[in-house]
Protein backbone atom coordinates (compact mmCIF):
# COMPACT_ATOMS: atom_id res chain seq x y z
CA UNK A 1 0.00 0.00 0.00
CA UNK A 2 1.32 3.24 -0.94
CA UNK A 3 1.09 5.91 1.95
CA UNK A 4 2.34 8.66 0.56
CA UNK A 5 1.00 10.35 -2.88
CA UNK A 6 3.32 13.32 -3.95
CA UNK A 7 2.01 15.24 -7.56
CA UNK A 8 4.70 16.43 -10.09
CA UNK A 9 4.68 18.34 -12.97
CA UNK A 10 5.14 21.93 -14.90
CA UNK A 11 4.75 25.21 -13.11
CA UNK A 12 0.96 26.27 -13.61
CA UNK A 13 -0.49 22.42 -14.83
CA UNK A 14 -2.84 22.66 -12.11
CA UNK A 15 -0.89 20.07 -9.46
CA UNK A 16 -2.40 22.39 -6.33
CA UNK A 17 -5.44 22.68 -7.91
CA UNK A 18 -6.31 18.96 -7.78
CA UNK A 19 -4.92 18.62 -4.35
CA UNK A 20 -7.39 21.86 -3.22
CA UNK A 21 -10.39 19.71 -4.96
CA UNK A 22 -9.46 16.83 -3.11
CA UNK A 23 -9.50 18.15 0.11
CA UNK A 24 -12.58 19.66 -0.09
CA UNK A 25 -13.82 16.12 0.34
CA UNK A 26 -11.83 15.61 3.36
CA UNK A 27 -13.36 15.57 6.71
CA UNK A 28 -10.62 15.10 9.21
CA UNK A 29 -8.05 17.34 10.46
CA UNK A 30 -5.09 18.24 8.16
CA UNK A 31 -2.14 18.75 9.05
CA UNK A 32 1.45 20.54 7.35
CA UNK A 33 1.49 23.37 5.34
CA UNK A 34 0.59 25.14 1.72
CA UNK A 35 2.85 27.63 0.30
CA UNK A 36 1.12 30.42 -1.51
CA UNK A 37 2.48 32.89 -3.96
CA UNK A 38 0.89 36.65 -3.89
CA UNK A 39 3.10 39.47 -5.11
CA UNK A 40 6.25 38.08 -5.79
CA UNK A 41 6.51 36.76 -2.17
CA UNK A 42 6.09 33.02 -1.21
CA UNK A 43 4.25 32.24 2.14
CA UNK A 44 3.91 29.54 4.26
CA UNK A 45 0.63 28.61 5.61
CA UNK A 46 -0.48 25.72 8.14
CA UNK A 47 -3.06 23.63 6.83
CA UNK A 48 -6.20 23.82 7.79
CA UNK A 49 -5.55 26.97 10.68
CA UNK A 50 -7.38 29.60 7.90
CA UNK A 51 -4.42 31.40 7.92
CA UNK A 52 -3.46 34.15 5.64
CA UNK A 53 -0.15 35.17 4.46
CA UNK A 54 1.56 38.12 6.38
CA UNK A 55 4.94 38.76 7.57
CA UNK A 56 4.83 35.79 10.04
CA UNK A 57 4.55 33.14 7.56
CA UNK A 58 6.46 35.26 4.61
CA UNK A 59 9.05 32.61 3.41
CA UNK A 60 10.99 34.38 0.34
CA UNK A 61 10.70 37.24 -2.29
CA UNK A 62 10.51 35.37 -5.66
CA UNK A 63 13.53 36.60 -7.09
CA UNK A 64 15.82 35.86 -4.03
CA UNK A 65 15.39 32.54 -3.05
CA UNK A 66 14.92 31.08 0.28
CA UNK A 67 16.52 31.48 4.33
CA UNK A 68 16.81 28.17 5.14
CA UNK A 69 15.92 29.90 8.89
CA UNK A 70 12.30 30.42 7.50
CA UNK A 71 11.92 27.02 6.07
CA UNK A 72 13.12 25.62 9.36
CA UNK A 73 11.29 27.65 11.91
CA UNK A 74 8.02 27.62 9.77
CA UNK A 75 7.74 24.22 8.11
CA UNK A 76 9.09 22.70 11.02
CA UNK A 77 6.39 23.82 13.34
CA UNK A 78 3.51 23.38 10.39
CA UNK A 79 5.12 19.35 11.00
CA UNK A 80 4.98 19.26 14.51
CA UNK A 81 1.27 20.09 14.65
CA UNK A 82 -0.04 16.86 13.88
CA UNK A 83 -2.04 15.41 17.03
CA UNK A 84 -5.43 13.95 15.62
CA UNK A 85 -4.36 14.46 11.84
CA UNK A 86 -5.56 12.17 9.16
CA UNK A 87 -3.86 13.81 6.64
CA UNK A 88 -0.99 15.88 6.04
CA UNK A 89 -0.56 18.15 3.18
CA UNK A 90 3.01 19.28 1.60
CA UNK A 91 1.75 21.71 -1.10
CA UNK A 92 4.73 22.47 -2.14
CA UNK A 93 8.30 21.25 -1.98
CA UNK A 94 11.04 22.37 -4.32
CA UNK A 95 14.64 23.58 -5.06
CA UNK A 96 14.54 26.55 -2.29
CA UNK A 97 14.76 23.95 0.83
CA UNK A 98 17.87 22.63 -0.05
CA UNK A 99 19.78 24.27 2.86
CA UNK A 100 17.24 23.63 5.55
CA UNK A 101 18.26 21.02 7.41
CA UNK A 102 15.81 20.88 10.15
CA UNK A 103 12.97 21.33 7.43
CA UNK A 104 14.12 18.43 5.78
CA UNK A 105 14.46 15.81 8.65
CA UNK A 106 11.04 16.73 9.86
CA UNK A 107 9.89 15.78 6.13
CA UNK A 108 11.95 12.73 6.81
CA UNK A 109 10.21 11.58 10.00
CA UNK A 110 6.78 12.66 8.81
CA UNK A 111 7.44 10.55 5.57
CA UNK A 112 8.49 7.49 7.95
CA UNK A 113 5.50 8.12 10.67
CA UNK A 114 1.63 7.05 10.56
CA UNK A 115 -0.21 9.70 8.89
CA UNK A 116 -0.60 9.68 5.08
CA UNK A 117 0.76 12.87 3.33
CA UNK A 118 -0.61 14.39 0.12
CA UNK A 119 1.83 17.08 -1.58
CA UNK A 120 3.45 18.24 -4.64
CA UNK A 121 7.06 18.38 -5.76
CA UNK A 122 8.36 20.50 -7.99
CA UNK A 123 10.02 19.40 -11.12
CA UNK A 124 14.03 20.49 -10.30
CA UNK A 125 17.23 18.70 -10.15
CA UNK A 126 17.36 18.37 -5.96
CA UNK A 127 18.75 15.99 -4.28
CA UNK A 128 16.09 16.50 -1.02
CA UNK A 129 13.74 16.17 -4.06
CA UNK A 130 14.63 13.12 -5.47
CA UNK A 131 14.76 11.01 -2.07
CA UNK A 132 11.51 11.89 -1.55
CA UNK A 133 10.54 10.91 -4.58
CA UNK A 134 12.59 7.55 -4.06
CA UNK A 135 11.13 6.83 -0.80
CA UNK A 136 9.70 3.27 -0.87
CA UNK A 137 6.00 4.82 0.47
CA UNK A 138 6.25 7.46 -1.81
CA UNK A 139 4.68 7.22 -5.23
CA UNK A 140 4.60 10.28 -7.51
CA UNK A 141 2.22 11.13 -10.14
CA UNK A 142 3.30 13.47 -12.99
CA UNK A 143 0.29 15.74 -14.22
CA UNK A 144 0.37 17.36 -17.47
CA UNK A 145 -2.28 19.18 -19.64
CA UNK A 146 -3.45 15.68 -20.81
CA UNK A 147 -4.25 13.83 -17.92
CA UNK A 148 -5.41 17.08 -15.03
CA UNK A 149 -8.65 16.21 -15.39
CA UNK A 150 -9.00 12.77 -14.79
CA UNK A 151 -6.59 12.45 -12.41
CA UNK A 152 -9.44 13.74 -9.92
CA UNK A 153 -10.69 9.98 -10.21
CA UNK A 154 -7.09 8.80 -9.31
CA UNK A 155 -6.84 10.35 -6.32
CA UNK A 156 -10.02 8.47 -4.98
CA UNK A 157 -8.67 4.80 -5.08
CA UNK A 158 -5.52 6.16 -3.24
CA UNK A 159 -7.61 8.01 -0.66
CA UNK A 160 -9.81 4.81 0.05
CA UNK A 161 -6.78 2.43 0.99
CA UNK A 162 -5.95 4.82 4.19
Amino acid sequence: MTRHLFLTGPKGVGKSTLIRDFLDRETGRLGGFFTVKQQGSVYLLRAGAGEAPDAENFLFRCSCGGDPDRFDALGCAALADTEGCSLLVMDELGPHEAQAVRFQAAVFRALEGGIPILGVLQQADSDFLHRIAGHPQVTVLTVSEDNRDSLGAALRPWREER
